[in-house]
């Protein structure tokens, strides 16, 4: 939390300068905020709280400047989300707020309020049930198996674990053909995992693995094949049809071979800088670990953590896939500890949540 913000029941994150002009301080209620004074006491509702936030909007406070500045807003509602898609149980309730909060302050900078968001809201109750019907007619007209594979790293896995646990041959051609065929070897195999029907016809879509899941969840592709390490860090949207181990892989924190790495010295005004792939499981590392999540920043990135901390000093940490270690041996960097092990990690076929 900032020094400028205050935490109040949700908690909700307002202007400390709320509690100091008023007078008023927090109490807890179960379905509302509520603060009161010795006077009197009254009860906010999420209108008037966007107003009073709004109320900021040319003070000299954190909320002043996020509303001033929509696009930081934005990305500061990224970086929450992914705080939420990582957080604990325990602290679910404290990023959904700090999300949450966020929101406001971007709707109010672009003038939109809470009764604007209900009244959309109310609208779409009347057209929802026709959107379903659409979606639901949609899939059953559907005739292709459209699987997402990956064209990067570690694509010579997938191929393999299509043809000898799914009975499908990847063909891919050189240089700058993009086009990729799916051929189906094993019918019995291939018949375990799809429905069998000859009018079918079988796609493969090469994308990046962090683009998968947004991919099936608007039901784009109806398959993926990836590892369940990409898996855990979205939200739960897949079922997992298949999967098999990966015994060469494990997922590990790098860090420079000279660097002393205490995270008992670590605290809420001393914060290591961490770049992460893989946050849901960071977060767990270091919450079976008892490390504070307070005492440490998690950055996500999308691929080469090794490079942060290869080319600038701010990052004490990066995690990252390890094979045979030769990335880290020629960069002079060291694996600090093991996040997962060889062995634990699968890498499976996967479909849209049913």
């Amino acid at each position: 939390m900032r020094a400028d913000t205050y935490e109040i029941h949700f908690p909700m994150l307002v202007d400390r300068a709320f509690e100091i002009l008023s007078g008023f301080r927090n109490t807890r209620t179960y379905n509302c905020i509520k603060i009161k004074n010795l006077q009197t006491s009254i009860k906010i509702n999420l209108a008037i709280l966007s107003e009073h936030i709004k109320s900021k909007m040319n003070t000299n406070s954190y909320t002043g400047y996020m509303q001033r500045n929509p696009q930081l807003a934005l990305t500061k509602i990224m970086e929450e989300y992914w705080e939420l898609v990582a957080a604990s149980e325990n602290n679910k309730i404290y990023e959904c707020s700090d999300l949450f909060v966020h929101i406001l302050m971007y709707l109010n900078r672009i003038s939109l309020s809470i009764e604007d968001i209900l009244n959309e809201l109310n609208k779409r109750r009347w057209t929802l049930k026709t959107l379903i019907q659409r979606n639901d007619l949609y899939d059953e007209n559907q005739k292709e198996i459209l699987i997402g594979i990956t064209n990067s790293k570690y694509f010579d896995k997938t191929d393999k674990f299509a043809e000898d646990d799914l009975g499908i041959k990847i063909i891919r051609y050189s240089n700058r053909n993009l086009l990729v065929k799916g051929e189906i070897v094993n019918q019995e195999k291939f018949s375990k995992y799809f429905p069998y029907d000859k009018y079918i016809k079988l796609l493969l879509l090469p994308c990046k693995p962090k683009d998968m899941i947004w991919l099936l969840a608007s039901k784009r592709l109806t398959h993926i094949i990836t590892y369940d390490t990409i898996i855990e860090n979205y939200p739960k949207i897949s079922t997992l049809i298949h999967q098999i181990i990966d015994p060469t892989i494990c997922i590990a924190l790098i860090s420079r071979q000279e660097d002393i790495i205490e995270p008992n010295k670590w605290t809420n005004t001393n914060k290591p800088l961490i770049a992460s792939e893989y946050i849901c499981q960071v977060t767990k590392y270091f919450q079976d670990n008892s490390i504070n999540p307070d005492q440490y920043y998690l950055d996500k990135i999308t691929r080469s953590s090794e490079a942060f901390l290869i080319n600038t000093n701010k990052y004490l940490l990066a995690d990252a896939v390890v094979q045979t270690g030769k990335t880290i041996q020629e960069n002079n960097l060291r694996i600090w500890n093991i996040i997962i092990s060889k062995g634990q990690i699968h890498i499976g076929l996967y479909e849209y949540f049913n």
